[in-house]
């Protein structure tokens, strides 16, 4: 070991310090219990002795005082007080008789536990005669034990610190020193090369707990650098055959590369081919919606040119206007399907916008002579303000409010007895807002399911409806970051539930 190894014992976390300290401690803490246990026991036998002094006085004393005063007879009075004061342990006697002192020696330092007062009684006539104040030397006593303490732990801590001393050095010489060097051992001898460790002892007979630590690091060493050996070459065969599985698997990758381009240009040569197909169903869709009304404003206005009679201009005129509309409204929801919408978010009274959408949609289809329901059930929550689109929210209600008086005025066609029920209600629900409405028209068939939102699909007749009215109310209610569901039963009752976020959520574009 170097010099400076040799000295790491004397460091505050050497194991050896640790050791003396924990020795110390223990011997101190039980010393300072058994020396304090044993003053406490000896103080109180000589404190015990000291109070006996009482009972003597009692017992011995005051009867002889009592005829000493009776007769007046100071001179034996006082040969009697200057025995009793030189009883061991009494520090002060005063005598007092008729509220005069007749005898006083020593000094007075009355405690509770150190003074007592005696009246002497007259044996005959029990008398009064005077009182006796004794007191005891206690402070005395008290302090020849606190020096003898100190003393006592003074002795105590110097021996308990020699002993400590030597089980120190006699620890770190057997024990600490070989510990060191074992741990020396193990953190510069790791190669294959290194020699066993061997510790330097003198000899001894058998083994000891260091000579079967040595063995069993050398044998762990040993077992170590043979299990590194095999490590070694299991890491070569591991190697080969990941080189192996890699060289298979880049050749893997390499097909499913080519192949992946492949499926690549066959799915956007599929995606060009559905685009296209789809194109030309919208196309188709569209033109076939626009002519029937513009057939219609063609042929008419035609008549228009030929007719005199006021009564018929103006029947012309209403029919040109119904299906102008009818044009402009397929226009305008292509625009929004599209997306090209210049409609501004701004916060807005939800239950307004309901009742607004629901009197554009009465004001439109009386100007059209169409069935208008007789009333309308309102069942709106607190008033609220809501970020919204809402020009384009107040098309989306209105679409699905035409939709459920269409069912109304089917069912009111078919049953004369029916009474129509339309209910257009808004709740709040956590973060959001629902707006239902709800008719007990004629019901969505099952089938239909999700299909009612697709474009150009629809329940009514030719020249009716273009069958994007859902479509652009769906669209609509997404633009907001809300969602569009509904709920039927067919044939007897239909809701559409439109939920909208009570602050601004929209998907980012």
């Amino acid at each position: 070991m170097t010099p400076r190894d040799s000295k790491r014992w004397l460091s505050t976390n050497s194991l050896s310090l640790k050791l003396l300290i924990a020795t110390w401690a223990v011997s101190s803490f039980a010393t300072l219990i058994l020396t304090a246990f044993q003053l406490i026991m000896d103080y109180q036998r000589d404190f015990d002795k000291l109070q006996n002094n009482f009972t003597i006085i009692k017992n011995s004393y005051l009867d002889s005082m009592a005829e000493h005063l009776w007769s007046y007879d100071t001179r034996l009075l006082e040969i009697q007080l200057d025995g009793l004061g030189r009883l061991q342990g009494v520090s002060y006697l005063r005598l007092v008789a008729d509220n005069k002192t007749i005898y006083e020696t020593g000094k007075s330092d009355p405690t509770e536990e150190s003074h007592k007062r005696f009246d002497i009684y007259h044996k005959n006539t029990n008398e009064v005669l005077g009182a006796l104040d004794v007191e005891l030397d206690v402070k005395s006593l008290r302090e020849k034990y606190f020096q003898e303490a100190i003393w006592i732990f003074v002795r105590q801590a110097a021996k308990t610190a020699v002993v400590v001393l030597f089980l120190y050095f006699i620890f770190n010489r057997i024990l600490v020193v070989h510990i060191q060097h074992i741990a020396g051992y193990l953190s510069e001898n790791r190669g294959r090369d290194a020699k066993d460790l061997e510790l330097k002892r003198r000899p001894h007979k058998g083994q000891d707990e260091l000579d079967v630590l040595v063995e069993s690091i050398n044998l762990f060493r040993s077992e170590l650098l043979e299990a590194n050996q095999k490590l070694e070459s299991l890491n070569q065969a591991l190697e080969q055959k990941v080189a192996e599985r890699t060289r298979q698997l880049t050749t893997k990758n390499e097909s499913l590369e080519k192949a992946m381009l492949q499926i690549k240009r066959m799915q956007a040569t599929l995606v060009a081919q559905e685009r296209l197909a789809s194109l030309g169903s919208l196309t188709a869709s569209v033109a076939h919606e626009i002519r029937n009304p513009l057939n219609f404003v063609l042929n008419f206005s035609e008549l228009l040119t030929d007719s005199e009679n006021l009564e018929e201009i103006r029947e012309i005129s209403r029919v040109i206007l119904k299906h102008s509309q009818r044009i402009d409204q397929i226009v305008r929801s292509m625009q929004i399907l599209s997306g090209y919408d210049s409609d501004v978010l701004e916060n807005a009274d939800l239950n307004e916008i309901v009742k607004k959408a629901y009197q554009d949609t009465i004001t439109t289809r009386s100007l059209g002579s169409s069935y208008v329901p007789p009333k309308v059930t309102y069942r709106l929550g607190e008033s609220m303000q809501v970020p919204v689109y809402t020009a384009s929210l107040l098309r989306a209600l209105s679409n699905i409010i035409d939709n459920s008086i269409h069912a109304l005025e089917k069912k009111v066609r078919s049953n004369k007895n029916f009474e129509p029920e339309l209910v257009l209600s808004t709740v709040v629900r956590g973060d959001s807002v629902e707006v239902t409405i709800r008719d007990n028209g004629v019901g969505i068939p099952t089938i239909l399911g999700e299909k009612i939102f697709d474009p150009f699909l629809t329940t009514k007749s030719a020249g009716e409806g273009a069958g994007l009215g859902l479509t652009v109310a769906f669209n609509i209610a997404q633009k907001h970051g809300g969602t569009l569901k509904y709920n039927s039963e067919f044939g007897q009752w239909t809701e559409f539930i439109m939920s909208l976020p009570l602050t601004d959520e929209r998907p980012n574009s």
